[in-house]
């Protein structure tokens, strides 16, 4: 089975290049640029796992992580953070990448959280 990663940012190029790694490493991706339409895709569809990425400003993140939590908690969450984002942001996410030089950062993080034993 095929997981689904619903992957949210608001630079679409940072996206569009997010999206071909992770497709290339074998998940089906749904993206968005759009806080309004993350929160829709995540309920009306199966995801397995999350990505915001840190074009999102650190505020809407936050607001995004703690209603996908409240929304279904099993869902990991695997924030893109950058060195200045405050405590409670990063206290929301199941992983944190704070580079996204190295691809494999975020395919190690997304294979941590969705191991067996952490599905959803």
């Amino acid at each position: 089975m095929r997981r689904i990663v619903l992957s949210v940012s608001q630079h679409s190029a940072t996206q569009i290049t997010r999206n071909l790694i992770l497709e290339r490493a074998g998940y089906q991706v749904i993206s968005t640029g759009d806080l309004s339409e993350a929160l829709q895709l995540f309920t009306d569809n199966v995801v397995h796992a999350v990505v915001l990425g840190d074009s999102i400003s650190a505020e809407n993140r936050q607001q995004l992580g703690g209603r996908l939590k409240s929304l279904k908690p099993p869902v990991p969450i695997v924030m893109l953070c950058k060195t200045n984002d405050s405590r409670a942001l990063r206290d929301l996410a199941d992983e944190q990448v704070e580079s996204f030089e190295d691809p494999q950062i975020l395919l190690d993080a997304l294979r941590r959280v969705l191991r067996p034993g952490n599905q959803t």
